[in-house]
């Protein structure tokens, strides 16, 4: 039986995820729900998802970060509503994400979303999370208005952009300067990545900035972790206008940072991504752009790079 032919008099009701059961239909869920605006990364980890069922036991699960803890609704048989629970730690206090919020549509407007979203919410606070949050496309208005009378408030839009595979030529101008980054050019740099990526949020798919500061700790990181780091400030006229930082990974996809001045030259930014995706770019990699929803579009477009989605973050703190 497949999730497109559901029996509509079956009886549903909510009960915990056993991830050594359920994770295939939530898979096949969630896929139903946003194969829309799936993209690579997402289909992989379906797949992942699919794959872990069929092979139980701890190193499979330690190698792929699946949703351990969750609630379905569903039966024995059927899964038409899930709702992941995944805890993260930061400045040793809990953090709770909610996601892979699904209902397949034809059960919705029966509040089972309300209904996993509530559970989640108290789960969150048992385990004494000091926030929550969830992502939403930002035009699922009637996702937003749940969530909001739920206690949820919004705090940013956030677009992916990825790199397009064809790649245009370096653009020159002879008053625009890639430049190495300077030592003495962290404060303000660390101004720009707070601005580019709040503190708040860093808890998520984020590295430690730090790794970026010029120092001993920097330089031990790059021995001993083994992971290559590149930084490139672009000037004009003299002036810091934006940098990209980039540490290297063992996935297909990685991100690339971007942090500029409030009010970033267009051109120098521009060439700026240029020079970076020559510098990185190659057939075995994938790179995209995490970045305030709104901001530099014609600079990213102009570089190559593709907006997937926009997410709206909202979050629910918790009183303690």
């Amino acid at each position: 039986m497949t999730i497109n032919n559901l029996p509509q008099k079956s009886v549903h009701k909510m009960r915990s995820l056993n991830i050594l059961h359920d994770l295939p239909k939530v898979a096949d869920l969630v896929e139903l729900c946003f194969k829309k605006n799936m993209d690579n990364e997402g289909r992989s980890y379906l797949q992942q998802m699919r794959s872990a069922s069929r092979k139980p036991g701890p190193l499979s699960w330690a190698s792929n970060p699946m949703p351990l803890r969750g609630y379905i609704w569903g039966n024995q048989k059927e899964i038409v509503g899930n709702i992941s629970i995944i805890p993260f730690r930061r400045a040793k206090k809990n953090i709770f994400l909610l996601a892979n919020i699904a209902v397949h549509p034809e059960f919705r407007r029966q509040g089972i979303a309300r209904a996993l979203t509530q559970k989640g919410i108290e789960d969150a606070e048992k385990y004494g999370a000091i926030s929550t949050w969830l992502h939403v496309e930002k035009d699922n208005f009637g996702a937003i208005e749940l969530y909001k009378e739920l206690g949820f408030q919004p705090h940013s839009e956030r677009t992916t952009w990825l790199l397009d595979r064809k790649n245009p030529p370096l653009q020159k101008n002879i008053s625009i300067y890639i430049t190495s980054r300077q030592a003495e050019f962290w404060a303000e740099q660390n101004r720009w990545i707070d601005e580019a990526y709040p503190r708040e949020i860093r808890w998520y798919r984020m590295p430690d900035f730090e790794i970026f500061r010029p120092g001993i700790m920097s330089w031990l990181y790059r021995i001993f972790v083994e992971y290559d780091i590149k930084q490139w400030v672009v000037e004009k006229d003299g002036e810091p206008q934006a940098i990209i930082m980039w540490k290297g990974a063992y996935a297909r996809r990685t991100p690339i940072w971007l942090a500029t001045v409030p009010q970033a030259d267009a051109k120098s930014l521009i060439t700026l991504l240029l020079y970076a995706r020559h510098q990185l770019a190659s057939s075995k990699r994938e790179l995209y752009i995490d970045y305030h929803a709104g901001k530099f579009v014609g600079a990213f477009e102009q570089a190559g790079f593709t907006p997937k989605r926009t997410l709206l973050w909202m979050v629910k703190n918790n009183d303690k």
